[in-house]
């Protein structure tokens, strides 16, 4: 069972991880291309965005259960008692850091700059749909609004992906049992 947990729980590490990369190098700089049609490109990140809110939601459910499952039943009980006796204790708690600080990127990338970002998208499709609605000086203001918000996202997004690709090498670590099972004192 410890084999199947492990598969499980670095598949569901590859399902939150690869796409974040699939992400930031793909999805997000192919809608740059997509110019002069803010409903299509607001469209489009919508679907891809909820769909990786859904992976990424069942991912952490399973990297939860299968992580609880591996530190109960196969990490031994004389380092879950000391873990700071050895090297597991430092590698574990920083990858719990890490995890943690990257739930909270995430968390601040959606309430934060997701809503600010649509908010500005919301006024662009407005004025597209309705030229009347606002002089052109307030439409290219917003318009310029909207993409330095959307390069803030996108440079927020360089710390989220960051802090997931360190937690996932620290969770290689904790699997390599001669280095991190190994005694401090040694």
């Amino acid at each position: 069972m410890g084999t199947i947990s492990l598969m499980i729980h670095v598949t569901a590490a590859a399902i939150l991880v690869g796409p974040q990369i699939l992400m930031f190098l793909a999805v997000v700089p192919s809608t740059w291309l997509i110019e002069d049609d803010e409903k299509l490109k607001r469209a489009i990140l919508r679907v891809v965005a909820a769909r990786f809110g859904m992976l990424a939601t069942i991912s952490l459910v399973l990297l939860l259960v299968t992580g609880l499952y591996q530190y109960y039943t196969i990490v031994p009980e004389n380092i879950r008692q000391a873990p700071e006796q050895y090297r597991f204790g430092t590698i574990f708690s920083l990858k719990m850091l890490l995890f943690t600080i990257t739930m909270i990127l995430m968390g601040i990338h959606i309430y934060v700059y997701g809503k600010r970002v649509a908010a500005l998208s919301d006024k662009v499709i407005a004025a597209q749909d309705d030229p009347f609605s606002a002089s052109a000086d307030e439409i290219a203001t917003t318009r310029d609004e909207l993409e330095r918000a959307r390069q803030k996202s996108f440079g927020f997004s360089v710390f989220i992906l960051l802090a997931s690709l360190f937690t996932l090498w620290l969770g290689v670590a904790l699997g390599h049992e001669s280095f991190a099972w190994a005694s401090i004192a040694q």
